[in-house]
Formats: structure tokens, sequence, C-alpha cells
């Protein structure tokens, strides 16, 4: 029997669409889980409210719970008769169960209580079985239809007295009330527990409905930010620029302008004490530095200290191809003395030149000095002097800076001659003379003899600071001093042909001859400490690095020598003609060859293995150099060329073809120069640094009166 009132029981009112049956959803639960049953005082004349579904739960779901405008509810929660009964009419299940037959007046309160708990409940249920059927992807549908729409109606009268009002959401809809489906009683905890992040906070069986309603009206807000806030185009302002489509060149902008946001822009020569910005701007390089001096004032104003410019220098130009250590400063390998004095900044522009003009090959200048008689075998040189040896038996002592000849030293019936200072016009035979046989700073030489000396052509030399030694074809050798004028101190004497070529450091003397032997002296005593066999030619070069000695023959070899030992290290096989010449690395890891075969050979020192193969010249390749410190070496041929090669990859640097009349028997350079000597009687000079502002600055601080000596160089 239907609902009773004051006045008799309720018509029945058909309504299309709604359906009764029973229901385990997440709304019954709900509803026991939190003990919501009717007053105990009327449970045994009244049966159980039953709860209303319907066919599709979702559209009474959405149409109960998101689509009603939650209104503050009048305070006379019941219609008037008519309409009262109207509405509950629309709430009756299609199958109607008996009711009651207990007077509805007598239980007015009770009745109130029960048809709100019994919305509560309505709401509860359809909106958990709202949300599961959407997340079955089951289309929207307008609910507007299946509810009534006079403002004032029964329904909108129940619906208000019965429902929570519900605020709206930061995003513009109304809250949508979920239950926290519990499988499993026991599992609930005791104690509520707060949301975190998206997590949502997890309501225990014992507490209230308001609590769970909060709870799910969050749970709904975080779903809605995850899934549909940033995807939305209802929240772009069309304004802010947020949600605007971005196109693949913007994005690519973008990313460039994130990758440079990335990097701090502090100014920290204005933020760091001085002497840590010097410190790190010390490890710029010369380009570097001038591009940085044009930031500021204050920068150009700090990279003016020597110190910057200093240590740039010192970390870019004293690295080495092929040495033990770094350069040392003032030992003339073009990085100067550490003097307080000393404009780093011009030092740096002076250097940096000079190393253009090597790469390019075409700006040095050509000087050829003057005054041999005869081909000149050998040289040395440093940035004050030059020292030559020569078939007219005299050695010769020339001034770097004036180019003049200051000392001559030979026989004496060669010395005594006028013709070694004048040429038949009265002329001096000493001058220098440019490309187009322009001639300049003429001089006439000191001459002196010794009553020992050579009596034949000066075949090899070398020196230091404190002494001299010569080879000769004469099969002996001299040691001068020097600080003394260039002085004999002893005669070496021991081959028994022309000594070919010679070697020297801090303890021995090594020279190698015609007998096809080498012979080891000791340096302060001139004693005989080893004699070398071996080769089966001619031995025409040795070099000597610490304990080792490297030396080349007319047998096609070139050998490594241990001088304790004297025995024979290793053996370099490959050239297929004897050799003229051989030059071992400052740090002993590398040899070059050359000779006959017109190849030169760069040769592992360890291993024996064959570097590199240089097809170099068209003739003989009677000289090499290898500059430790640059990686270049000079090789001088029969063909009259002179050619620079780099060492690490062969390549052929530049080419000075037919600078000498005639063969080039000696050819050294240094960080500025080359200089070579040849069967013309001729000494030439390439100077790469001729009119480089401030290019003294490079030379060591050794001082030009210092290294005169007894009015000598």
């Amino acid at each position: 029997m239907g609902p009773m009132t004051s006045e008799g029981p309720l018509p029945k009112l058909p309504v299309s669409g709604i359906y009764h049956e029973s229901s385990t959803s997440g709304a019954s639960s709900y509803l026991h889980d939190t003990e919501m049953v009717s007053d105990d005082r009327h449970d045994h004349n009244h049966g159980d409210i039953r709860r209303l579904t319907t066919a599709n739960p979702s559209r009474v779901g959405r149409s109960a719970s998101t689509c009603l405008s939650w209104r503050r509810a009048p305070k006379d929660h019941f219609p008037d008769d008519d309409n009262f009964a109207q509405g509950l009419s629309e709430l009756t299940t299609e199958e109607e169960k008996p009711e009651s037959e207990s007077s509805v007046s007598r239980h007015g309160a009770s009745l109130k209580q029960k048809f709100r708990r019994a919305s509560l409940t309505l709401m509860k249920g359809i909106v958990g079985r709202d949300r599961r059927d959407r997340r079955s992807s089951e289309p929207a549908v307008d609910y507007h239809d299946y509810r009534p729409t006079t403002a004032h109606s029964a329904w909108n009268r129940i619906r208000q007295a019965t429902a929570f009002r519900g605020p709206k959401t930061s995003h513009g809809e109304r809250g949508m009330l979920e239950t926290i489906h519990s499988p499993f009683k026991s599992t609930f905890p005791e104690l509520p527990v707060p949301g975190h992040g998206f997590a949502p906070p997890i309501i225990p069986q014992h507490t209230g409905a308001a609590a769970k309603a909060a709870a799910a009206m969050q749970n709904e807000y975080l779903a809605f930010t995850r899934h549909h806030y940033l995807s939305t185009d209802e929240f772009n302002d069309r304004e802010s620029g947020i949600g605007i489509v971005v196109t693949a060149a913007e994005v690519q902008d973008d990313s460039a302008m994130k990758e440079n946001s990335a990097v701090v822009r502090v100014d920290f020569i204005r933020e760091l004490p001085q002497e840590l910005s010097v410190q790190i701007l010390a490890y710029l390089d010369a380009a570097q530095l001038g591009t940085a001096s044009l930031v500021s004032r204050l920068w150009n104003r700090t990279i003016q200290d020597r110190y910057i410019w200093r240590q740039s220098f010192l970390r870019a130009k004293t690295h080495t191809y092929a040495t033990s250590l770094p350069i040392q400063p003032g030992v003339g390998a073009g990085v100067p003395t550490l003097r307080p004095g000393n404009d780093w900044q011009k030092i740096y522009k002076a250097r940096e030149e000079l190393d253009r003009r090597w790469k390019i090959g075409t700006q040095a200048r050509a000087v050829y000095l003057n005054g041999h008689l005869d081909s000149i075998y050998c040289l040395q040189f440093d940035e004050n002097k030059i020292i030559t040896g020569s078939r007219d038996k005299t050695i010769r002592i020339w001034d770097m800076r004036t180019l003049q000849c200051r000392l001559v030293i030979g026989p004496p019936e060669v010395v005594n001659e006028t013709s070694i200072l004048f040429d038949p016009n009265g002329k001096p035979i000493h001058y220098a003379s440019s490309v187009d046989n322009y001639r300049s700073n003429p001089s006439v030489p000191v001459t002196v003899s010794f009553p020992v000396h050579h009596k034949a052509s000066i075949l090899c030399l070398q020196y230091d600071d404190d002494i001299l030694v010569t080879g000769s074809s004469d099969s002996t050798c001299i040691v001068y001093s020097v600080k003394s004028g260039y002085r004999p101190v002893r005669r070496l004497q021991c081959h028994t042909a022309a000594v070919l070529d010679l070697a020297f450091d801090d303890k021995h003397i090594v020279t190698c001859s015609k007998d096809v032997t080498i012979c080891v002296w000791d340096r302060e005593t001139g004693a005989l400490l080893k004699q070398l066999r071996g080769h089966t030619g001619p031995v025409n070069s040795v070099q000597l690095r610490g304990n080792t000695i490297v030396s080349c023959s007319g047998d096609f070899s070139v050998r490594l020598w241990n001088i304790d030992s004297a025995k024979t290290i290793r053996a370099f096989a490959g050239h297929t003609k004897g050799l003229a010449c051989s030059q071992f690395s400052e740090d002993g890891r590398f040899i070059a060859s050359a000779g006959s075969d017109k190849v030169i050979r760069i040769w592992d020192a360890n291993t024996g293995e064959c570097l590199r193969e240089i097809p170099a010249h068209d003739s003989l390749v009677r000289s090499l150099h290898l500059d430790s410190i640059s990686g270049r070496l000079i090789s001088g041929s029969y063909d009259t060329d002179i050619k620079v090669f780099n060492m690490e990859t062969g390549e052929q640097l530049l080419n000075f073809p037919r600078w000498h009349a005639s063969w080039v028997l000696s050819a050294k350079c240094d960080y500025r120069r080359i200089i070579s000597t040849g069967q013309d009687p001729k000494i030439l000079i390439m100077d790469f640094g001729t009119d480089i502002q401030d290019i003294h600055l490079l030379e060591s601080a050794r001082k030009y009166e210092v290294a005169c000596d007894a009015g000598f160089i």
C-alpha cells in the first residue's frame, strides 16, 4: 500500500522510465556501513524504506547528483498535500511493494527523516554506479529530459529538503559525492587517513556521511584536475597565451631559450675579487682575451693585467712535440725570461704573428752571409751567433744581430793570408747580401791561429755555453773553451779516418768516422771510454740522448746503441741505399733518417717500427734537423731544395727550392729562423721574424754584451 498522509493514502501515479530492482551497489553498502536505518521506534510498524533504482542508473545518478541545482532548502521541507502526493508518486517504482497501514500523521517527523535518509541513499548509490558506468565509456546523455522542470514542484521541494548544499568546485562544476568502495570491511583503518598528492583520503567505516561526502567531492575535483583541466579549451582565457598551439619552429626556439636560460649570466669580474678574476681570465688564449676585452670597460681594464697575459702565453706557447719537459723560459726557444718589466701582451702578439708567418711561409726575409772561400759543411746557431765550419779549414763566428763576422780560427798558413779578409779590389769579403745581391754590413773579423788546430776540412761541430767541439778530415777532434775566447783545450785522437759527425752532452762526447767506428769520450778529461763497432760502412751521423746513441751508416742501416754495454740495442732496416744523416728526438722516442734513397723515414725508437715514410727530395738527402719543440723536420738535399715537414703527420709544410746554387750540406732551424749552408760558400738565413713589432721581446734575458767574451761572441 502507498504512503499515507493525514487525509488518507496518496494516489499512485505512473512514471515512465523508472524501475525498481534489488541492488548491492556501493550505495547499499554505504548505507549499511553507516548504520543509516529507520528509527527503532518505528521499525516494528513499518517495513524498510526500499531504495529506488532505475534500469539506467547512470541517468538517474547524473540527474540526482550532478544536474540538480543545489540551492538552500526552505524551512518548510514538506509541500502541500496535492504537490506532495504528485511528487511522491514520481518516486514510486513500477512494481509497488506493500507498505504499513499505520497513519502518517502519527509518524510525521519520522517520515521526514526517512525521506531524507532515502534521498541520501539514492544519491550515493546512483553516484557510485554512475561513476563506474562512465568509466566503461558509455556516451554522455543530456539528463535534463529525465527530471521535472517545474521550479516549484514537489520534487524540487523534496530535493531541497533532503539534499546537502554542495558548493561549486573551483572549475565551475557541481561537486559530486563519491563513495569509497570497500569490498572487505576489515580493510578499513580505524582512523581517517589524509589524502596525499593525487591519492584520495581514506574515511573509516565509523565516520559520518558528511565526512565521506567531503572526501568524495575532493576525489571528484582531483580526478577532474588530472584529466580535464589542462586539456580543456574552456580554461583558455585567450589573453595569457595558455593553451595556444605552438608550432615546431616555436618549440625549437623555446628549447634554445631554455638552454640559454640554463646558463648563469653573472659578471664575475664585477662580483669576484680581482685576484680570482685574474686567475680565471688567465685560462683564455690571445684571441679569447681580445674578445673578452670588448665586453666592457671594466673587463678591458682587468684584462690589461700582465699576469693574465703571462700565464696565457706560457700555457699556449711552452708545450712541445718531443721533449721531456715544457720549454723553459730564457733558453732561447722563443720564451723570454720571466722579468718583472716584461710586457706579456706585446710578447704574445709578436709570437702569434711569428707563428702565422711559419704557417704561410712567404714572409721570411732571405739574407746571405759571405766570407768563406769553399764549401760550408756544418753550422750551429743561437739568438746571438752562428758558428760555421768549412772546407777552407776555418771556423768562423758570426754576429746574429749585425750579420757581421767577428772571428776566424784556422791554421796559420790560412789565416795569415790577406785574401781571407779582402778581395783583389781591397773590399772586405765578409758582408751580407740580399737576393738581388745588394751588399750590406761589411766587416773585417779578427783572425787567430792556435798551436792546436785542424789541418784539413772542418766537417762537423757542436757547441754549448762552455765548449766548442769540432771534427775534421784530419781524423781528429778539438775541444775549445768558449769563455776563454775559443782557445783550444785538448785534441781527441783515436779515429783512423775523417771524423764525419759528433755529439756531446754533460757527460760524454761521441764521434763517428769513415773508419766505421764510433768513439765515446769523457767530456771532462777527454779520455776514450768506449769504441763501438757494428757498422760495415762509414758512419755518417751520430746523435746522443742520455745513455743511448743513434747512428746511421753507408751500410743502409740505422742502429741504436747502449753506451754502458757498447752493444747494439736495435737495428732499423728499411732504407735501400746508404744513409747520410739521422736525428734523435730530445725525449728519445723518435728517430729520423735519410740518405741516397731520397726518402725520409720516421722510426719508433722503442719498437723499431717505421712510423712514416716520406718521399722528400729528388736527390740525396744530405741534412736533417729535428726541432723537438715545434715538431718541424728540416731537410736539405743535393737537389738544392730546403723543405719543412711535420714530424707527426709527415705533411710537407714549406718548400724553399733552389735557394742555394749547389748542394745543401746543412740546414737547421729554431723558433724564428732556418739557416742553411751549401757547396756554394754562403750561409742562407731565412728569418720569419723580420719587421715583426716587438720581436726582440721573445729573446732570452741573456744580454748581448755578456755573450761577447774576449772581444768575440
